[in-house]
């Protein structure tokens, strides 16, 4: 299923829209001055295709795009606009996605920009889109690296030809450079090569379940085994166990596997007794009680305590009051105070009543009649208090018969709980005995199992044999050849400088001239021009590759500034603006120039029209043809002649 680009969208912040649109099955070149965006389209691209770390570049891009956007054109009727915003200010990446899939897209307005999906859905709908049906590379056996499944992320190495990249002598993919990814390029390729086909996907995952059902049969037959070995001391353990809650005879004695199953199997039909039931409701209605006499009782000793303090002052006031009229008598005051007119002192007789002296009588008076009521009030107090006294012994009595009640309900609750902890220890034990008995059982099919593990291993040993141990290299090492046969073609047609057959070395992932007495590879050959003539002959060999077997890879490539090695500085090819006339009054080898294009004009030619070529250049040829595939004139950087329009400056 080809893949292609139709157009780049940019939208800046205001909602205004830029777009740049491509020529499918065509080539496409933009040239012009440097600093006009170029090399962005790249990273644009690269982000658009799942890629969520941000590396556009800073400056004018960075700070007038709000959001990035590409459409794919994939087969005949099926267009997908990825979008994707900035990232929020000092993140370093985003993954949050627009997407949208039709026959015929039209470039939505910055309002209805909106994240539907992230990279993670687009990567995998993409993928399949693509036709990449679902595989895993498995590292050899003691390699420690994990499994992996190949996505449309894996072709980006194909794909892009950064300015820094297309004349590197010792690196010739994309990305080849960072951590693990030449180990993940050398993993991934043969799937791309077609060297895994989707028979050889659907065998792998065959030989999977395959293992994967060996080792659980595997696992039970030795688990099973283990049970075997030791089954009579476990079982003459679990009977001593069962022994000692109670559920076999202590003088009960086992001795061949018969008699400790058979025993086993009688521990099975144990069931518990039914525990002493005390009910909650009695015990409650016991507590009630017993707080009820209890409080009765404190208040009854209360009231004794209250009334025994009150006699004991009674008896204290009287026996004052006695003394005091003991005095009074024995000096005769006592006697003569009914008589108002009488001198209480000196009993002689007054004229008229003295108010001090009327007084005095009727404190003598008073004093007489409390001693009287006193001394009546006495015998009541006594006997008041002798009733409460036996109240209490009764109350106390009923509080003891409460308190008893209590306590017995209490350990009759706490015999229930201990019978209760003796069934539970017994039906643990029980239950250690059944998981025993169904596993001994499963000794008697030691055999089923063995028969199963044999089965398994003969499924595993069938699939290896129709993939073949070395069939994956053989397919690699062919499609190889036949890449290497093309690429050696066009580098006569390039003139480089070994005429040697040339091929891809996918081990070392270089390219490699196979020239009499030794091979040299790419890093060992010297000139850009070689450099760079290794990088054409390889990219563009194996998208012939892929476009003719039907590959699932985008039909696409792009080229940074390819035409830099034929110029005699690299500081004059930047100063290009992009005009034909500098281009022709350089110094720069355009007789080279001219058989890049020619090879660049007629792989994509004939691969029309499911390939297509990107070109960023400062050169500019003034030939048709060359012409014809210039999609803007050369941006300057003025006005809307660049990637990003002045006035979003």
């Amino acid at each position: 299923m080809s893949m292609q680009i139709r157009s780049i969208v940019l939208y800046n912040h205001s909602g205004a829209m830029r777009e740049l649109s491509f020529q499918l099955g065509s080539v496409n070149i933009i040239t012009g001055r440097s600093l006009t965006g170029k090399s962005a389209i790249v990273d644009i691209i690269d982000y658009c295709m799942g890629r969520s770390t941000f590396n556009i570049p800073e400056g004018v891009i960075r700070d007038a795009v709000a959001w990035y956007g590409v459409i794919f054109k994939i087969g005949d009727n099926t267009e997908v606009l990825v979008a994707k915003p900035a990232p929020a200010a000092n993140a370093a990446s985003q993954s949050q996605v627009y997407y949208e899939v039709g026959s015929s897209l039209v470039v939505p307005p910055f309002s209805k920009l909106a994240p539907n999906s992230n990279d993670e859905a687009v990567i995998a709908d993409m993928s399949g889109r693509l036709g990449i049906v679902p595989n895993l590379h498995t590292p050899p056996a003691g390699q420690s690296r994990d499994e992996l499944e190949a996505t449309i992320r894996h072709t980006i190495y194909y794909l892009f030809q950064t300015q820094g990249l297309i004349a590197n002598k010792d690196l010739l993919f994309h990305r080849q450079q960072e951590q693990m990814m030449p180990q993940t390029i050398k993993d991934t390729l043969p799937y791309f090569l077609g060297a895994i086909n989707s028979e050889r996907v659907r065998l792998e995952h065959e030989l999977r379940l395959a293992k994967r059902t060996l080792k659980l049969a595997s696992r039970d037959l030795d688990e099973t085994s283990s049970i075997a070995t030791d089954k009579l001391r476990r079982g003459q353990s679990l009977i001593t166990e069962a022994q000692q809650v109670g559920i076999v005879r202590t003088d009960v004695v086992a001795e061949s596997t018969e008699d400790v199953l058979g025993l086993l199997k009688n521990v099975l039909t144990w069931s518990p007794a039914a525990a002493p039931l005390v009910e909650e409701d009695r015990l409650a209605t016991l507590r009630n009680l017993a707080d009820s006499r209890r409080a009765s009782f404190k208040h009854l000793q209360r009231q004794i305590e209250a009334a025994e303090t009150f006699q004991r002052d009674a008896q204290a006031y009287a026996g004052e009051a006695g003394e005091q009229v003991m005095r009074l008598n024995s000096i005769g005051l006592f006697e003569g105070a009914a008589e108002s007119h009488r001198c209480p002192i000196c009993s002689s007789d007054l004229p008229a009543e003295v108010p001090t002296v009327t007084a005095l009588n009727d404190s003598l008076r008073r004093l007489d009649a409390d001693l009287q009521q006193v001394e009546g009030e006495r015998p009541r107090l006594r006997e008041y208090i002798d009733n409460l006294r036996t109240d209490r012994e009764e109350a106390r009595q009923q509080l003891t018969e409460a308190e008893f009640g209590l306590e017995a309900a209490l350990a009759e609750q706490e015999a229930a709980e201990e019978f209760r902890n003796a069934n539970a220890r017994a039906a643990r034990v029980v239950g250690r005995v059944s998981l025993y008995v169904e596993t001994v059982h499963l000794v008697d099919e030691r055999e089923t199992l063995q028969k199963a593990v044999k089965q398994a291993q003969a499924e595993v040993d069938r699939v290896q044999a129709l993939l073949g141990a070395d069939e994956e290299q053989d397919f690699v090492l062919s499609i190889l050849n036949r890449i290497g046969s093309q690429m050696t073609k066009w580098a006569e047609l390039l003139h480089l400088e070994h005429n040697a057959p040339y091929r891809l070395d996918i081990n070392n992932l270089t390219v490699v001239a196979d020239r009499p007495g030794r091979p040299i590879p790419m890093y060992r050959m010297g000139g850009g021009k070689n450099w760079l003539g290794c990088h054409l002959l390889a990219l563009l060999a194996l998208h012939e590759h892929f476009v003719q077997d039907k590959r699932p890879v985008p039909g696409f490539i792009v080229l940074d500034q390819p035409t830099q090695v034929y110029f005699p500085s690299m500081q004059e090819y930047v100063a290009l603006s992009g005009t034909t006339k500098e281009t022709l009054d350089s110094d720069a080898d355009l007789d080279a120039v001219r058989r890049m294009f020619d090879l660049v004009f007629s792989v994509c030619n004939d691969l029309t029209p499911n390939f297509q070529i990107i070109v960023l250049e400062h050169a500019n040829l003034p030939d048709q043809r060359y012409q014809q595939a210039v999609l803007e004139q050369p941006w300057s950087g003025i006005g809307d002649l660049a990637l990003i329009p002045e006035s979003w400056k």
